[in-house]
């Protein structure tokens, strides 16, 4: 049986160019670990969690290699129970909708002896958006809006310009920019559009935020952090003409060396996040500012590896196995 099993997307929807599970993978295999791959969407998440848990659809990974065609290798389909593992890597990628929660709800069940990363229980108590928020000090200020009336009244309370994102979303899906006096028509057709309708609060409403003028020179600067370890750091800078700075949406990326005040930042959060078991964290400054805190699904890293020269895997790798150990298990 393997150690290791990886919850995630079907790997037709990996992007081996950019993939940072797809080097996780890669890295176990490299030291002799059997890890095996879970496809969330081959799941049942109506089941109840017992069910769920004691049967789920595993192949092992035979082979990950980015530069291969498939880029993964793997065994037959079986049944294994997730309580038959060390180490679950939950890599689902948002939005964090009802069927994202299922999924999360269900892992939330296992005993605590093993190690998830991250802790479904604490993903599904916060939003990636909103978590930042908690860290006032160090953060961009965040109106988390339930309402569209609140959604105006924070949009005209900016003081130049401000930034939507749906609650929801990632990769810069959904976000725009509304100066204070945009007509209400124009904000009522974004909130119909991204505001959602689920009943968790976490899964409705919008984000605004003052925008950031750093955003366009200096870029969204993603420092990742393994149990209170830096892994590495990356700028992504807007293409131009645009403003977002998400890969997806065609950013690029260049080193950059972290200021005093953001390893700071870094080292509060990780310090009350990590014994949470949100491990795993992908922090977003814009300038000094903390403007999100990324646990779900962090990326970056195969940038963060380009710019430095690196092989942040490695790191993260050595970091779960340290976790691993700490909980008792075999070498």
């Amino acid at each position: 049986m393997a150690k290791y099993l990886i919850t995630a997307d079907p790997i037709a929807s990996f992007q081996p160019r950019f993939d940072t599970t797809l080097r996780v993978m890669a890295e176990l295999l490299a030291r002799g670990i059997a890890v095996d791959y879970c496809d969330l969407l081959a799941t049942d998440p109506g089941l109840d969690t017992g069910r769920y848990l004691a049967a789920l659809p595993v192949q092992r990974v035979l082979r990950a290699d980015p530069a291969q065609v498939p880029c993964v290798q793997l065994g037959p389909v079986r049944s294994a129970a997730a309580s038959a593992y060390e180490v679950l890597i939950h890599r689902k990628d948002p939005p964090v909708d009802a069927r994202y929660r299922a999924y999360a709800g269900h892992f939330a069940g296992l005993p605590d002896e093993l190690v998830q990363v991250n802790a479904p229980a604490e993903v599904l108590r916060h939003s990636e958006h909103l978590l930042a928020a908690d860290f006032p000090e160090y953060a961009v200020p965040t109106t988390h809006c339930l309402e569209f009336a609140a959604m105006v009244a924070a949009v005209r309370a900016q003081p130049r310009e401000a930034v939507a994102k749906p609650i929801g979303e990632c990769s810069g899906n959904g976000i725009a920019f509304f100066a204070p006096d945009v007509g209400v028509p124009e904000l009522q057709v974004y909130w119909d559009r991204f505001a959602g309708t689920g009943e968790d609060l976490l899964e409705r409403g919008v984000v605004v935020q003052p925008y950031q003028e750093a955003i366009v020179d200096r870029g969204d600067l993603r420092i990742l952090v393994m149990n209170r370890r830096i892994l590495g750091s990356v700028a992504r800078i807007p293409r131009a003409g645009s403003r977002l700075a998400n890969l997806h949406q065609g950013a690029s990326v260049r080193a950059f060396d972290p200021t005093p005040r953001q390893l700071e930042a870094v080292a509060a959060v990780a310090e009350r996040l990590t014994p949470r078991g949100l491990y795993l964290l992908g922090l977003d400054f814009i300038g000094d500012l903390l403007s999100e805190l990324n646990f779900t699904s962090p990326s970056a890293m195969v940038q963060i590896n380009e710019v430095m020269h690196k092989r942040a895997e490695v790191e993260l790798v050595d970091e779960i196995e340290h976790l691993r150990l700490a909980r008792g298990f075999e070498r």
